[in-house]
């Protein structure tokens, strides 16, 4: 866990040397407090109540700081199709308050029903699963668009998508492994997480470059009908969604 939260830290080293980190400011901003939390929690007894009272502070704020990347990435990816970038932001932030709203219900269900700790600690569990799971259905609608319409992006943006969502799959994997199959399971599914994501975030270091920032050439005409027809369906549909936007500001 030292050792990740190392690699965390390589990684926001890298974007603040490079000048990037204030174009990706809301991954710096999870970079520092994955770091953060799992560096300190390595050197903390699991066994005490200080580790307990961390954890529960931490994973909520990683939580908020996840969905935000991933509206920092739809933006990002999106931002010359600003009428369905709006789109996708807005069902994100819908599905963050849901999720927030969700996590209060559980808490106080835990609480009325007079469960105790184990009560409230199934609650946290069932909601940590429920953002994990949509943070990464989001990443995948997100790489999916990306592929559908053939968009061309700049090879940074492609290294933060494709890394971020592989990221949150081995967790996701490891998380099920360890629920399925117990203690030992648990214990090797965490060091292969541990072992992969930190070396994903060496080879983002390694990858990532001011000069990555560079557009492709979007003026270029599509040599491939196919991917012309797609670049102009995904037009119509933004100046579509931008009227539709502007219609519905102009009544409020």
């Amino acid at each position: 866990m030292t050792f990740q939260a190392a690699c965390y830290l390589l990684l926001l080293g890298r974007l603040w040397s490079t000048g990037l980190a204030a174009r990706y400011r809301f991954l710096s901003a999870y970079l520092l407090m994955e770091a953060l939390g799992t560096g300190g929690l390595a050197w903390i007894s699991i066994r005490s109540w200080t580790y307990t009272i961390a954890y529960f502070c931490i994973t909520p704020l990683l939580w908020v700081l996840s969905y935000l990347v991933v509206l920092e990435l739809c933006w990002l990816i999106l931002e010359d199709y600003p009428g369905i970038a709006a789109v996708g932001r807005r069902i994100v932030s819908w599905s963050l308050g849901g999720a927030v709203l969700i996590a209060g219900l559980f808490a106080a269900y835990g609480l009325a029903a007079r469960g105790g700790a184990i009560q409230l600690l199934r609650s946290f569990s069932i909601v940590h699963f429920a953002v994990r799971v949509g943070v990464m259905f989001f990443l995948l609608v997100i790489l999916f668009f990306v592929y559908r319409y053939r968009l061309r992006l700049p090879r940074n943006r492609r290294l933060y998508g494709i890394g971020y969502a592989l990221c949150w799959g081995l967790v996701l994997v490891s998380d099920e492994l360890s629920a399925q199959f117990g203690y030992r399971v648990e214990l090797y599914a965490n060091y292969a997480e541990l072992s992969v994501v930190s070396v994903l975030l060496i080879a983002g270091a390694v990858m990532l470059n001011a000069g990555g920032e560079a557009c492709p050439d979007k003026g270029a005409p599509d040599t491939d009908e196919r991917s012309a027809e797609l670049h102009r369906r995904l037009a119509e549909m933004n100046r579509l969604l931008m009227s539709v936007g502007k219609r519905v500001n102009h009544g409020n």
